[in-house]
């Protein structure tokens, strides 16, 4: 797995899948391919930009992901871990390692002391997943109540923190 920085066309597969995806995303509407086009100008390409993301690529060179550390506060040194795959590749390890990857970045190269994010309990996979990310780390997590509304309901949140110190001690 490699992270590399993510062009316009990567930015149009990643539409796709957070399409088909929308009960996991703080924004659960479509988005049409000019406003997916916005993003990649004014966030991606934007160098004072609180939001760093990338296309994770396996080791065929194949984009099966992007991920990036967004919300940074720069004066707190912290930021949020987001993440997307494409839905014919999730189950494999990829996501565990595009984590690993993007915590690297976080820590070691951006500088940031602490990482955090969360997910909603409507997505059951999801919260499965970042369980075994926090623990892996030794992070914290709380679970929020109603964090988000779906499909005529409010969902509670798993919200987790990772901080540098413990990224170090278990990479």
């Amino acid at each position: 797995m490699i992270l590399k920085e993510l062009t316009r066309e990567d930015c149009e597969h990643a539409r796709a899948w957070r399409n088909g995806s929308l009960e996991t995303l703080r924004t659960p509407y479509p988005l049409t391919e000019e406003m997916q086009s916005d993003f990649y100008d004014t966030i991606v390409c934007n160098r004072a930009s609180c939001h760093r993301y990338y296309g994770a690529h396996d080791l065929n060179n194949v984009l099966v992901g992007i991920g990036g550390i967004t919300n940074i506060q720069w004066e707190n040194s912290i930021g949020e871990i987001s993440l997307i795959l494409d839905q014919d590749k999730r189950g494999n390890g990829l996501g565990a390692k595009a984590v690993d990857l993007l915590l690297d970045k976080a820590f070691n190269q951006i500088g940031l002391r602490t990482v955090f994010g969360e997910c909603y309990c409507c997505n059951i996979d999801g919260v499965k997943f970042w369980t075994k990310v926090k623990d892996k780390y030794k992070g914290l997590s709380v679970m929020l109540p109603s964090r988000k509304f779906w499909n005529g309901s409010y969902y509670s949140s798993l919200y987790f923190s990772i901080d540098a110190k413990d990224f170090q001690s278990c990479t």
